[in-house]
């Protein structure tokens, strides 16, 4: 027999070590209970090439079916997909039965979507994924949750350096989020259209300037008649006296939607906003923060002969109800239209997002509206805890676990069994021969007839 076709008992229990270590690395979880009961959820999905691999067939399953049902499969591994249901066991298998959870015949997922990761091809590249030759690095968008290779990306940041990535056809998609990239959040990958890797333009925004790197989330003053691309403002006081102060607001948007706010702040301290009808009450030091300043114009009106004092006043700080303002109408306008954009978003990008009624209506409509605002859970099996333990151990915990009687039984089975095994091996041990796999078979082909005739 060749040197390469035998090996020592030792090498045997080493090689056996190695492989359980790699198994607890792989398979840290319990893989006894199918997700598909869970529903749609956001969840660890494999796919198998073995039962599924052509297209229009796609398919996929959760962490438990990739070892119970298809443990010698052909499988790749597509990490985190959302609102997706086991399809193990349903009409996507044709020949596979889920040995975890039977499903009624005929049943599919309708709501699952798929693309071409469940055929085991990623990237703008649709190359099919390799890892023993993939030399790239992969990085999956947080919106459409597929993987691109950094090299068809172009550059990108350091590692550390950003939390998520958005790729160009997700911005292409929602353009809103464009809107976002100026903020120093954001870190932007600007190629021309259809341009390469190598054409990718990087901008820091947080090192850009002012007109870049605007934030938002700080205080926007509304001064005297002063106009720009998104409103038009103007603010008149209409009265005044020691009790009580009443200012009419007019906003005039660019879609000439008009709005009439109407701020009254009495001696007692509270301020009240009315806008179209609502009425909200806050405290002045919550509501307007500041310095206001008052000029006085006194003229008079020949016609009527009444004097009347015009005043105007400048805020130094916006009302703060998200009730109606947009942070989206509050950022530029894309800067860079003509060009595709990848974005790499640090941790928090998400505070930046806009919650007002208009907002959350357009995330519904383009289907982002579960996850834009905030990280989505995902679902994973329980922690096996014998997970860290090798076979050994934990055939040493379920045999302590048995009762009195059952735990004798089994040790007695397994003395016999030992005993039986030791004199099989001893010739070859006192003869050095080789114990070949023929001579294991036959040994076991053996006891089976036996232990045949006893019943």
């Amino acid at each position: 027999m060749a040197e390469q076709d035998t090996i020592t008992v030792s090498e045997y229990i080493a090689e056996q070590e190695r492989l359980e270590q790699e198994a607890r690395e792989l398979f840290p979880k319990k893989f006894d209970l199918c997700s598909n009961s869970a529903g749609y959820v956001r969840q660890p999905v494999y796919s198998c090439l073995t039962c599924n691999p052509n297209p229009s067939e796609e398919a996929g399953f959760c962490y438990s079916c990739s070892i119970s049902c298809h443990g010698d499969h052909n499988l790749v591994e597509l990490f985190t997909k959302r609102a997706f249901r086991c399809d193990c066991g349903t009409d996507k298998f044709k020949n596979v039965k889920c040995t975890l959870d039977s499903k009624p015949t005929g049943s599919v997922n309708e709501l699952n979507q798929y693309n071409h990761n469940f055929l085991g091809r990623f990237c703008w590249c649709d190359v099919q994924y390799d890892p023993h030759k993939e030399e790239s690095t992969m990085l999956q968008c947080v919106i459409c949750e597929d993987w691109f290779h950094d090299t068809c990306i172009g550059i990108t940041p350091h590692g550390d350096d950003f939390d998520d990535f958005i790729c160009r056809t997700c911005t292409k998609d929602h353009p809103f989020l464009r809107r976002y990239a100026h903020h120093p959040s954001f870190m932007i990958g600007l190629s021309e259209k259809g341009g390469g890797p190598k054409s990718i333009v990087m901008i820091d925004s947080s090192k850009a300037d002012g007109k870049t790197a605007m934030d938002s989330t700080k205080p926007t003053a509304i001064k005297e008649d002063v106009k720009d691309e998104s409103s038009e403002s103007l603010v008149d006081v209409v009265s005044t006296d020691n009790e009580t102060t009443s200012v009419s607001a007019t906003t005039t948007t660019a879609t000439a939607a008009t709005t009439t706010t109407t701020i009254t702040t009495t001696s007692s301290g509270t301020t009240v906003v009315e806008m179209t009808g609502t009425v909200v009450e806050k405290q002045t030091e919550d509501v307007v923060q500041g310095k206001r300043a008052l000029e006085t114009t006194a003229t008079t009106n020949n016609n009527e002969g009444v004097e009347e004092s015009n005043k105007r006043i400048k805020l130094d700080s916006e009302v703060k109800s998200e009730s109606y303002v947009c942070k989206l109408e509050q950022q530029p306008a894309d800067r860079y239209p003509d060009q595709e954009m990848n974005l790499f978003a640090t941790e928090g990008w998400r505070d930046l997002i806009c919650q007002c009624a208009s907002c959350l209506v357009l995330y519904t409509k383009e289907g982002v509206a579960s996850y834009i605002l905030g990280e989505e859970p995902v679902y994973e099996a329980e922690d096996d805890d014998e997970a860290e333990s090798s076979t050994l151990e934990s055939g040493m915990k379920k045999l302590g676990e048995m009762d009195r009687v059952q735990m004798m039984d089994g040790m007695m089975a397994y003395n016999r069994m030992r005993d039986e095994v030791r004199a099989f091996l001893e010739p070859y041990s006192q003869q050095g021969k080789v114990v070949t796999e023929s001579d294991i078979h036959a040994f076991f082909a053996a006891k089976m007839e036996q232990r045949k005739h006893n019943f």
